[in-house]
């Protein structure tokens, strides 16, 4: 996308069941899958995306796992009604990217 390049920056887009995508300020675009599920709320969902992809990236979690790490995420919160009640723990995280299906 050119406007990564334009700017110098990375700048990630969140496309709902479709995943996410990355576009590097190099050109690189990085896909990742949505998780498959039946959502029952999306309140919440970009806001754990946001937060669990920041904390993979300050533990050092390189950006194309981070974002798998993310979309796990954010799938599992739309699995429960309201925001921080849906948030799901580390464990449930865990799991849920192991069901991703390869980028």
């Amino acid at each position: 996308m050119g406007i990564a390049r334009r700017l110098r920056q990375g700048l990630v887009v969140t496309r709902g069941p479709a995943g996410a995508r990355a576009f590097l300020a190099d050109g690189t675009l990085l896909d990742v899958p949505a998780l498959a599920v039946d959502p029952v709320d999306t309140t919440g969902a970009g806001d754990t995306f946001v937060g669990v992809l920041a904390a993979a990236l300050d533990l050092g979690v390189n950006l194309e796992a981070a974002l798998r790490r993310a979309s796990a995420a954010a799938g599992l919160t739309c699995l429960a009604r309201g925001a921080q009640t849906s948030m799901p723990n580390a464990a449930a995280i865990d799991a849920a990217v192991a069901d991703l299906p390869s980028g």
